[in-house]
């Protein structure tokens, strides 16, 4: 799955709201593979998530895996604000 990315040298940086939850989102490439890093203003540790591509559709994943919901509900919001 491609989305627009940042450059080689900078990673992009945009912030999402979710249910009145404000989340820092921060894009790396890894290997040919696009991650985002979501470090969230309640405290809670830092997401870390990517998205693939199944017979079902997009699918979003934590890294570790474990948070798989999280990952679902913020992957969503991640798709919308790249579309933009």
């Amino acid at each position: 799955m491609l989305y627009k990315m940042g450059n080689v040298f900078e990673n992009s940086k945009f912030e999402i709201e979710v249910n009145g939850l404000k989340v820092v989102v921060i894009e790396h490439t890894l290997r040919d593979q696009q991650i985002f890093r979501l470090v969230f203003d309640d405290n809670r540790a830092p997401l870390v998530i990517t998205s693939a591509r199944t017979w079902a559709g997009e699918v979003w994943t934590s890294i570790p895996q474990g948070r798989q919901k999280e990952a679902e509900l913020f992957g969503k919001e991640i798709s919308e604000h790249l579309k933009t």
